[in-house]
């Protein structure tokens, strides 16, 4: 497998805050990657500057051989690179195959926003497949703003999907779902992930160590450790500042 994105030296600084310090990451194509720490650790801010949403104060981002470091985030989602939300951010008054069909949209150069969205049978095929895949298709017609939480955050999943990206970042999806749902999304996650490469930030270990082909751990901004679910779990440092001495 190749190197899909490598960091190099990523640092973020607020002021005299360093959220990101020196980070080099990696992930290979078809890998499922977590990232995990304490509050705090700077996991948000990596995502935020992969995504290209802040810019680094220093370091490198490469993406599929390409220097993506400071570009705009619009730009880097047409590189192939699309981020699901711990908060989601859906469209809530328009139904859930519109929201996806949207977000397909934005991928066709040549759309015309002002015609007829019955017109473009390709695009409704897509959106309608992504909804199959997610489990959602039984609701296409449903107004978005009416799912519960957990559907809102499949639909999330979904709009990332349209995109096509190639690299999916996932920011604590299973964030305030029940045990059911729960379950639903880490079945949803190994689904999408046997096409699409994943870095996934999350804070339930048992769903990080059933996920995961590799995790990296952050700890104060730094890089604590990185290694394989085993690896990690067997880390006395990492149960020392993360697991509270406890090995999951």
């Amino acid at each position: 497998m190749s190197e899909m994105l490598k960091t190099s030296g990523l640092t973020k600084n607020f002021g005299g805050l360093t959220a990101v310090n020196n980070v080099n990451f990696s992930i290979e194509e078809g890998d499922l990657q977590s990232i995990i720490g304490p509050n705090g650790a700077g996991k948000s801010t990596f995502f935020k500057l992969i995504s290209g949403e802040i810019k680094p104060s220093s370091g490198q981002i490469v993406f599929n051989g390409n220097d993506i470091t400071g570009l705009a985030q619009t730009q880097v989602s047409h590189r192939g690179i699309a981020v699901a939300y711990q908060i989601t951010n859906i469209f809530p008054l328009l139904t859930v195959l519109e929201n996806v069909r949207v977000a397909a949209q934005s991928r066709k150069t040549t759309f015309n926003f002002w015609s007829k969205a019955e017109s473009h049978h390709e695009i409704t095929d897509q959106a309608l497949a992504i909804l199959e895949e997610i489990g959602l298709v039984e609701f296409k017609e449903d107004i978005a703003g009416n799912l519960s939480h957990g559907d809102q955050k499949r639909l999330e999943i979904g709009i990332a999907l349209a995109t096509q990206p190639e690299l999916l970042l996932l920011d604590e999806p299973t964030a305030g779902l029940s045990p059911t749902e729960t379950r639903y999304t880490i079945e949803l996650i190994k689904k999408i992930s046997d096409h699409l490469t994943i870095i996934l930030v999350e804070h339930k270990m048992t769903v990080v160590m059933e996920v995961s082909d590799k995790i990296t751990v952050l700890h104060y901004g730094s890089l604590l450790a990185q290694g394989s679910p085993d690896d990690i779990r067997n880390n006395e440092e990492v149960r020392r500042v993360y697991l509270g001495g406890v090995k999951v």
